[in-house]
């Protein structure tokens, strides 16, 4: 029973597996063109929601009179991939290519009329070292009796022309990386020779690709690729923001601009191996000025980069806005505390943060009641902290200085707090400093009511007799003031110096 669950199983994979992909053309039938090559795209498409992987494979019988361009791929959900294969139609054939278990009939009629049989070319004695050719790399021909031949060897697969000399029976043929499968090589001296050998797709065990950890927009990025530690030309696909494919060049190298940031999938391909990289290309910082103080209730403006999109948040409120063709919009702050600005264009993003603060003043209530500005020893005073809509500041406590020296700090509950005048003076000076950013220092002065002989204070006393000790000095220096007649002056009043 256990046997029959897991026959079941496999038969269940199997139709999975086979359903997973569709494959169009299903066919493709031509006839016989001699010295034609038909480019066929064959569509693969994985309607799976998961990664599908498939492997190509060439009936016996057809092998090297078609080939495909790629032999293993993966494809990624719900998503098509294009295999290009190259099929000769220099004679008939007829046989299927399979993609996973799924077959695609490759048929080239018979069209022409039967030719009489054709003597055929004689075949030399050729010795080709390496004994199988690596397309990409070199290969020798040896001719055992030295003899100076020409001709030439022709790759069906990538339908390449290459000229042949030997000369003393020794020739050299360099290949390009594509040019693999059967190739025939004819040769003219006294006679025609013809030979017939298969070259081997070149071989490669790593790709590396070399490229800027950080990508911006508008900038000019170098992907430079590796295949087993040359460089080389391959293929590079990029699928995200944009989509866009390019091609390295001889040694290795590809410039791309990107100009959409977001997440991307590169796909690079080289003889038939990918190698898929994720990367994320950034956007290029974009200029925000702003004022160097900003209050609120007052309107701000914002600098920026022309018609770009504006949004302004704080805490869980957002504001959004359109920068005009000057780059600027305005702004006023409705609360106090940190903003965030974030300023976007198609391809640069900026951000900045500001803190608004809110203007306060000091307000003193006096003995009647009412907003006062004289005060005595043994008043009772209710001081405010408010804000600009008159509204409490509990965020800090209030410095008393009397007669401009510190005096006392008055600890402020819910913005208020009493204070009885326990010190005489003639200046009173209340300052709040705030500790929050969210609020801006303020101070307020009031002047004693009470009788005092001397009606300013005593630093303005002090201030008024250092500027007469100014002048008598100045005086004295310029000699406008005789000391003798000081002198005199006392002798003569007998008043003793």
């Amino acid at each position: 029973m256990r046997l029959v669950y897991v026959y079941l199983l496999v038969g269940i994979m199997l139709l999975t597996t086979a359903k997973a992909i569709t494959v169009n053309p299903p066919h493709y039938y031509t006839d016989v063109e001699e010295g034609t090559f038909d480019m066929v795209n064959f569509h693969i498409t994985n309607e799976a929601n998961e990664i599908v992987n498939v492997t190509i494979t060439i009936d016996q019988e057809i092998e090297g009179k078609v080939n495909v361009s790629k032999n293993n791929l993966s494809i990624p959900p719900n998503s098509k991939e294009e295999v290009t294969v190259v099929i000769s139609r220099h004679q008939p054939l007829d046989g299927y290519i399979y993609f996973n278990d799924i077959p695609v009939h490759i048929k080239v009629n018979d069209t022409q009329p039967e030719q009489p049989p054709q003597p055929q070319p004689q075949t030399t004695n050729l010795t080709i070292i390496p004994s199988q050719p690596i397309a990409g790399k070199n290969f020798v021909l040896l001719l055992p009796n030295r003899e100076n031949l020409t001709g030439y060897i022709y790759i069906p697969n990538s339908n390449n022309i290459y000229i042949i000399s030997i000369i003393n029976g020794v020739g050299i043929v360099s290949l390009s990386e594509d040019d693999y499968g059967s190739a025939t090589i004819k040769l003219f001296g006294k006679e025609e020779y013809t030979e017939t050998i298969s070259i081997s797709p070149p071989q490669v065990d790593s790709i590396y690709i070399d490229y800027p950890s950080s990508i911006k927009t508008g900038d000019e990025i170098t992907f430079t690729v590796y295949a087993d530690g040359d460089p080389v030309s391959a293929k590079l696909k990029f699928d995200g923001a944009d989509n866009f494919t390019v091609k390295t060049n001889s040694f290795g190298e590809a410039t791309v601009t990107f100009k959409k940031a977001g997440n991307y999938t590169l796909t690079v391909s080289y003889l038939g191996k990918t190698v898929v990289k994720a990367l994320t290309v950034s956007p290029k910082p974009i200029k925000i000025q702003l004022p160097p103080e900003i209050n609120t209730g007052e309107e701000m403006q914002i600098e920026t980069e022309p018609n770009a999109k504006v949004v302004i948040k704080k805490d869980e409120t957002t504001w959004t806005y359109t920068a005009s063709a000057d780059g600027t919009c305005t702004f006023t702050p409705p609360f106090p505390g940190e903003y965030t600005i974030t300023a976007k264009t198609v391809d640069r993003e900026g951000t900045v943060t500001f803190t608004a603060r809110t203007t306060t003043h000091i307000s003193v209530i006096g003995m009647t009641g009412t907003q006062t500005n004289e005060v005595k020893e043994g008043d009772v005073l209710l001081i405010q902290i408010l804000d600009t809509n008159n509204e409490p500041v509990s965020d800090s406590n209030i410095d008393v200085y009397v007669d401009g020296m510190f005096y006392k700090t008055l600890d402020v509950v819910a913005g208020y707090t009493l204070w009885k005048v326990d010190k005489a003076g003639r200046v009173y000076e209340f300052k709040y400093s705030p500790s929050s950013e969210d609020y801006l220092p303020c101070s307020t002065t009031l002047y004693s009511s009470g009788k005092n002989p001397i009606s300013m204070p005593i630093n303005s006393i002090v201030i008024i007799l250092l500027v007469i000790v100014g002048i008598i000095v100045i005086l004295f220096a310029f000699g406008i003031i005789d000391v003798d007649k000081i002198k005199w002056f006392f002798k003569k009043e007998k008043i003793p110096l």
